[in-house]
């Protein structure tokens, strides 16, 4: 009987208490808008156990993205306009002990040289101009003084690929496919091209990041 006693105390000191995993959703990232991103989520357990992923998600207004998969370690999510998307990850083991959240952000900025790039064998401008408004919006210009009908304006949401309003050509009118509130933001660039603002005033951000000549 002593033996059973001290065979039976030898396993309770293996008997541990369940441990919460740690989630790691991984480091935060720059990207261009536009760009499939990656996430690189991990997960580690004191006890060794096998771990289930859970991913939830938030991201720019105006933004059409979303992740392939929130129940996986490494989902991907196309970052389609400029701004911040921010991404929480969880794990669990199978006794449904959950880790504390990890957040990780990923920032999309302007692909600026893709905008200059839609110049490429422009032989009639004598001026191009890229600005950004609201971190997002891009609206360019470009201006002849020898060729005729080639004054024109675009505004854009974040990639070449998503115009928003154009102008320019025999009517200069705008024409927009975005929101009232977009077509009234191009109409005023256009009755102020020449101001540092664009005549947006003090409730947009304004910088201007290419001139030529």
């Amino acid at each position: 009987m002593l033996l059973a006693l001290a065979a039976c105390g030898g396993g309770a000191d293996l008997m541990q208490p369940n441990r919460a995993p740690t989630a790691i959703a991984g480091p935060a990232q720059t990207v261009l808008a536009g760009s499939t991103v990656t996430l690189a989520g991990s997960g580690t357990d004191p006890d060794l156990d096998p771990l289930t992923y859970l991913w939830s998600f938030t991201k720019p207004d105006g933004s059409g993205a979303s992740l392939t998969n929130t129940h996986v370690a490494t989902p991907t999510f196309v970052a389609d306009i400029a701004g911040v998307y921010t991404a929480v990850l969880t794990v669990s083991d199978p006794s449904l002990t959950s880790s504390g959240p990890s957040t990780m952000t990923v920032t999309a900025q302007v692909p600026t040289a893709a905008f200059i790039k839609l110049w490429d064998g422009d032989q009639c401008a004598d001026s191009q101009r890229i600005f950004i408004i609201d971190q997002h919006l891009v609206y360019t210009d470009s201006a002849s003084l020898h060729c005729s009908d080639s004054n024109f304006a675009h505004l854009y949401e974040s990639t070449p690929d998503r115009v928003l309003c154009h102008a320019g050509g025999v009517t200069g009118a705008p024409t927009c496919t975005g929101s009232t509130a977009t077509t009234a933001i191009m109409q005023t660039i256009l009755n102020n091209p020449q101001k540092a603002d664009l005549g947006l005033g003090s409730a947009h951000t304004v910088q201007q990041v290419y001139a030529h000549p």
